[in-house]
C-alpha cells in the first residue's frame, strides 16, 4: 500500500495562502523582480503618490460658490436700485363713520422711500381726522410712519443692482414733509377742532 501524499492542513504542508513549494519564513520574488515579504509578515501599507498640484506653492482652485448661503441683493421694489430697506408705511382715512387702512409695504430705496412716506403721511394728516376713532388712530399712525423714516432716510443714495439686474431711475422725493401746505393743515386740525369745541361750548 502507497502512502499517501495528503498532508493535513497546520501540520508541516503548505501554509495557507503561501506559493506552492515555499518553505515557511522564506521570501520569493515578487512580480517585476520586486521582493515579496515571507509569508506571516506584515506587509507595508500601499502608497499613493499625491496629486502634482499638492506640493507647497502650487496655485489651487479658487472655491466654488455654493447655492446655500449666498447673500442675496435686497433690491427696491419700485425702481430696483440698491440699497434698500424692508419697512411698511401706513395711512388712515377717516370718514365719519366708516375707515379706511392703508398701507404701502417695502423693500425701498432712499428716494422711493422718502417719496412714499411723505404722501401717505400727508394724505392721513389731512384725512384721517373725520371720525371719533380716526381721531385716535390718526397721530398713531403719524407716530409709526415717523419711527420707520430714518430706516429709508439714513439709506445711500440709489445706484443700479449689481449683476446687470433690471432696474429703473428711482421715485422724486419731493418736497420735506413739514414744507407742504397739505400737511402743515393737516397737523392743525386738531388744534382746529380742540379751538371750535372750546368756542362752542363757551358760547353755548
Amino acid at each position: 500500500m502507497e502512502p499517501s501524499s495528503h498532508v493535513p492542513y497546520g501540520n508541516g504542508g503548505t501554509p495557507y495562502g503561501a506559493p506552492p513549494n515555499a518553505p515557511h519564513g522564506t521570501s520569493q520574488p515578487g512580480p517585476y523582480g520586486t521582493p515579496q515579504a515571507p509569508y506571516g509578515t506584515p506587509q507595508a501599507a500601499h502608497y499613493s503618490a499625491p496629486p502634482q498640484n499638492a506640493h507647497r506653492g502650487a496655485p489651487q482652485a479658487p472655491p466654488q460658490p455654493t447655492p446655500y448661503g449666498t447673500p442675496q441683493v435686497v433690491q427696491c421694489r419700485f425702481c430696483g436700485c440698491v440699497p434698500a430697506a424692508d419697512t411698511t408705511f401706513r395711512g388712515h382715512r377717516g370718514m365719519i363713520v366708516v375707515m379706511s387702512f392703508l398701507h404701502v409695504k417695502g423693500p425701498f430705496c432712499r428716494n422711493c422711500g422718502l417719496s412714499v412716506f411723505r404722501d401717505m403721511t400727508a394724505k392721513t394728516l389731512i384725512g384721517g381726522w373725520w371720525g371719533y376713532v380716526s381721531f385716535i388712530i390718526t397721530p398713531i399712525t403719524v407716530l409709526i410712519n415717523l419711527t420707520r423714516h430714518a430706516k429709508v432716510a439714513g439709506l445711500a443714495a440709489p445706484m443700479p443692482p449689481p449683476g446687470g439686474l433690471p432696474y429703473q431711475r428711482p421715485a422724486d422725493p419731493g418736497a420735506p414733509l413739514l414744507t407742504r401746505p397739505i400737511a402743515i393743515i393737516g397737523a392743525m386740525v386738531p388744534l382746529l377742532l380742540l379751538v371750535l369745541v372750546i368756542a362752542v361750548n363757551l358760547g353755548g
